[in-house]
């Protein structure tokens, strides 16, 4: 079986938040078997697309109202 190749990442984002906050996005991470980037990616991604669309959705709506 052949491996995915995987995507090199050239940016970085940082971001702070609470020791609390910390530990429930590493235990999801594990739990679904995924690095901690590649699941903060994952998530980000998904809602960031998320999103657009709906924005986009809305903003056709209101020029259909026009």
């Amino acid at each position: 079986m052949s491996e995915t190749p995987k995507r090199r990442h050239s940016s970085s984002l940082y971001i702070r938040v609470t020791p609390e906050h910390e530990e429930l996005i590493r235990q999801a991470a594990e739990l679904s078997g995924t690095s901690l980037s590649d699941w903060i990616r994952d998530r980000l991604v998904r809602n960031a697309r998320r999103e657009i669309a709906e924005a986009a959705r809305y903003e056709a709506a209101g020029k259909a109202q026009e």
